[in-house]
């Protein structure tokens, strides 16, 4: 399947009616099983266990089948591939080998990489169908026409040296609708600012800490662009946020949601600005922590089938945040459900003071997508002014992934000119907590929240 035969594909569901999305989703639903059963050891193996056959898919549903996670999928990566030629080892090489966001392994798959908030670290392919139709639902969210002789500037501000979903998307978004730039939020500032200004996108892109600094750069007269659109995901986008990009740039920014898991997953619309998710593709169940839906207005975790990733399936997936559906459809005629509330965490900046003098951040985006192979679990702690600790998990050579760790982090460090300044530390540990106040995992603990 092409970009173009998903995009029509995709844009035909808007016009359908509720019940009509319910029946393509269980049709997509019972297709993707049938598939698993038949190509995925993992998937074969836990349904039996759970007395679920292949003769029994025509009558199942989504809420029938067991959750399974990241730590689960991660353990057993080599047989929930649907390829047998995938295999975690070659692949955690090939992202250190290629680090350019669009190399493909084997020339054929887009390898993405995270551990989220949650410091697991995960690895996630997409094949070529599966890829097109993530670009398909793309352009529903960036809402553009398709018009090769008036291709549109899209900026993107983020981690840009790895394969890291937003990156991914970004410059493989579709050439008959865009012309890319990405920028490292790496970079100084004033670099980014420059850069920026030489461009002049009409769409910006980024992390809502990210858009914000730019927009307070605006506002203070030290960049000067005009963007028409402007996208924030990854974290939420807080009301303060949203009032100084708008202040900036006389943009009101549409909410992007979504994971590495599932790529494109929800937007607002711009009628309304209600976060849509796209249930045509998605099987979106939430729990309460018994596994039990709630009702809607009721928060609970997102537990999520993506249905069209036939590569590396993830069916009835725990995600980390908790959010809450409306149950009250929105005014702007898309026929998605809405979510009202996300309660996904905001990891915070770190700051730090250069050689010179001048203030310089480390964004979470950077920290967030943190990967060298061999490292399972991790937790970044600011522990004064000028010093940086990262509590690890590690598996296999202990010497090799900490060796790999300090480089990775000096380079971090030296993009920001900070390399001389902060002492960095890796502490090895078996185990890292959660917040004893909130029982939840902090990827990042800034020193003044200590």
């Amino acid at each position: 399947m092409n970009f173009l035969k998903a995009y029509i594909e995709v844009k035909k569901a808007e016009t359908l009616e509720h019940q009509q999305i319910q029946y393509l989703q269980l049709t997509r639903f019972r297709k993707l099983l049938r598939h698993v059963l038949q190509n995925s050891r993992f998937y074969r193996r836990y349904y039996h266990e759970h007395g679920i056959s292949e003769s029994d898919i025509n009558n199942l549903t989504p809420q029938d089948l067991p959750v399974i996670d990241k730590q689960t999928v991660m353990e057993n990566y080599d047989d929930v591939v649907c390829d047998p030629a995938l295999k975690k080892e070659a692949l955690e090489r090939f992202i250190i080998e290629s680090p350019d966001p669009r190399s493909k392994y084997k020339g054929i798959y887009r390898v993405l990489h995270t551990s989220g908030s949650s410091g697991t670290v995960g690895l996630f392919v997409y094949g070529p169908r599966d890829w097109a139709i993530y670009q398909a639902l793309g352009g529903r969210t960036s809402q553009c026409r398709i018009n090769p002789f008036k291709r549109r500037k899209l900026a993107f501000i983020g981690a840009t040296d790895g394969h890291y979903a937003g990156v991914t998307g970004v410059l493989e978004a579709p050439r008959l609708m865009f012309k890319v730039m990405v920028k490292s939020i790496s970079s100084p500032l004033d670099e980014i600012c420059r850069d920026l200004h030489r461009f002049q996108p009409n769409n910006l892109f980024g992390y809502p800490s990210g858009v914000s600094l730019l927009a307070k750069e605006q506002i203070a007269g030290h960049i000067n662009i005009a963007p028409d659109s402007i996208g924030c995901g990854g974290e939420p986008l807080i009301p303060a946020i949203r009032k100084i990009i708008e202040k900036a740039f006389n943009v009101n920014p549409m909410d992007f949601y979504g994971a590495t898991e599932t790529m494109t997953f929800s937007i607002e619309c711009r009628s309304h600005h209600r976060l849509h998710y796209f249930d045509d593709w998605f099987s979106v169940q939430v729990v309460d922590g018994d596994l039990k839906c709630v009702r809607p207005s009721q928060p609970g975790k997102i537990i999520v089938t993506n249905l069209f990733n036939y590569t590396q399936p993830l069916i009835r997936y725990q995600m980390d945040d908790e959010i809450v559906l409306s149950d009250k459809p929105c005014q702007c005629g898309w026929p998605f459900p809405v979510i009202d509330k996300i309660a996904g965490r905001c990891e915070e900046t770190l700051w730090f003071a250069t050689a010179n003098g001048r203030k310089e951040f480390i964004s979470p985006l950077v920290l967030v997508e943190f990967f060298v192979p061999g490292l399972k679990k991790f937790q970044f702690v600011q522990t004064g002014n000028d010093r940086l600790a990262m509590k690890v998990i590690i598996h296999g050579d202990k010497e090799v992934v900490i060796s790999a760790i300090r480089e990775r982090m000096a380079k971090i460090l030296s993009q920001k000119e900070l390399n001389h300044v902060v002492r960095f530390e890796v502490k090895l540990v078996d185990h890292i907590q959660n917040d004893p106040k909130t029982g939840k995992f902090r990827l990042i603990i800034p020193y003044t929240a200590r």
